[in-house]
């Protein structure tokens, strides 16, 4: 037998040995603990399913032929987690993430198990990237406040335009809705409605103030089913519901406090489909869950590293698609509906993925009367962290 030939013979008996030349599969970092919100014995509406940060969270490590020829070298990967993750969207089994701490954008690509940058060169580097969204034909809107624009990317996630305005300072957030781009500027304090194709000014709605339907640091945005707008009123410790069309109040929710339902420093927002209202507020670290009356339901999280806690919590989204890459993580007597992320700015949990849906098990026989879904549980909001700095982000960083 010819050396080659042993030298195969030697690799395919390792191979045998390893289980295969396929790859092993992505890491993944379940926690032991099952966290439910409320917790049993009361009927759970959300479960915490597990946490991302690392290239190693979605990416494959070496395969078995890898790991024989070159060693154990090649299973050591230089793995950085985020920095500072701020906006998010979900789109075709992709995560897209607004990394504002390391300037760039983030895809954490689930169909092919691959983690990627993007903005990080050319005419369309970040200088300060927030949010980021996704339009009707896959494009991704991305908001930097220290560029002062708006950069658009293809759904190919390649470099497409850069919609910029006199008027538009410092945009925080950006939503394509039916033909048009509404843009939530910390500059000027109110809501900038622009043509997505050419960034023209179509109209403005509000203006700076603490009075109903005015603005002071407007930094996230959300549409509710019935295509009315969500804006994050964040230095007025409130979310206000808006007509996209004229502006007009429709509702105010929240208010400065620590008791249930108040806010401190609100941010991140979503709306589901059925109109339930999530708020992510940085100071109490804490997601708050409203009915569409305004109503509180619920409460998520508390500050602290642990599963299902968070810190400085940015942004909170929800998506309908997607489930199948996180089911494995949920109690078997737990069915999820829909996907909740959190993004925390500080501490090892930089994103939050939790399912919200219906628990299918029998409850512990001790369990008092079952609180409705529609129930305050009896929390008590985290007291707010002290100062950090310069972890907690000053107005220039949102």
């Amino acid at each position: 037998m010819s050396r080659w030939a042993a030298g195969i013979l030697v690799i395919q008996t390792v191979l045998l040995v390893l289980g295969g030349a396929g790859c092993t599969p992505p890491v993944q970092r379940p926690t032991a603990e099952v966290v439910f919100y409320p917790p049993l014995p009361q009927e759970p509406r959300i479960q915490f399913l597990r946490t991302l940060a690392y290239a190693e969270d979605v990416e494959p490590g070496p395969g078995a032929l890898e790991l024989f020829v070159l060693g154990e070298e090649a299973g050591k990967r230089q793995d950085q987690p985020i920095k500072r993750p701020y906006g998010m969207a979900l789109w075709e089994d992709k995560l897209y993430v607004c990394d504002s701490g390391d300037r760039k954008g983030v895809i954490f690509d689930f169909k092919r198990r691959k983690f990627r940058t993007f903005g990080q060169k050319g005419a369309y580097r970040f200088k300060m990237p927030i949010n980021v969204s996704v339009g009707p034909e896959g494009e991704k809107y991305i908001t930097d406040i220290t560029a002062a624009a708006v950069f658009v990317f293809d759904r190919q996630d390649r470099p497409l335009r850069q919609i910029t305005n006199p008027q538009l300072l410092k945009p925080c957030d950006a939503l394509w809705y039916e033909g048009e781009l509404f843009v939530a500027d910390l500059k000027s304090n109110t809501i900038l409605v622009l043509d997505p194709s050419s960034g023209r000014l179509l109209r403005r709605l509000g203006k700076q103030g603490s009075e109903p339907g005015e603005f002071f640091w407007p930094t996230n945005l959300a549409f509710g089913p019935k295509g009315n707008l969500y804006v994050c009123d964040t230095l007025n410790a409130r979310v206000q519901v808006i007509d996209r069309k004229t502006g007009k109040l429709i509702k105010l929710i929240g208010s400065l406090g620590l008791s249930l339902g108040k806010m401190v420093r609100p941010k991140g927002i979503a709306v589901d489909r059925e109109g339930r209202l999530y708020v992510a507020d940085a100071a109490t670290e804490s997601v708050q869950i409203f009915n569409p009356e305004g109503k509180l339901l619920l409460m998520l999280g508390a500050a602290g590293d642990g599963p299902g806690d968070m810190l400085l919590p940015a942004k909170v989204m929800i998506s309908y698609e997607g489930l199948d890459r996180f089911a494995e993580y949920a109690d078997p007597d737990f069915k999820i509906e829909y996907l909740i992320f959190v993004s925390n700015q500080l501490g090892v949990r930089k994103i939050n993925v939790y399912g919200f849906g219906v628990y299918q098990g029998v409850l512990p026989e001790e369990t008092p009367e079952k609180t409705p879904a529609e129930t305050v549980p009896e929390k008590t909001p985290a007291e707010p962290m002290p100062e950090k700095t310069p972890a907690e982000p000053m107005p220039e960083q949102t």
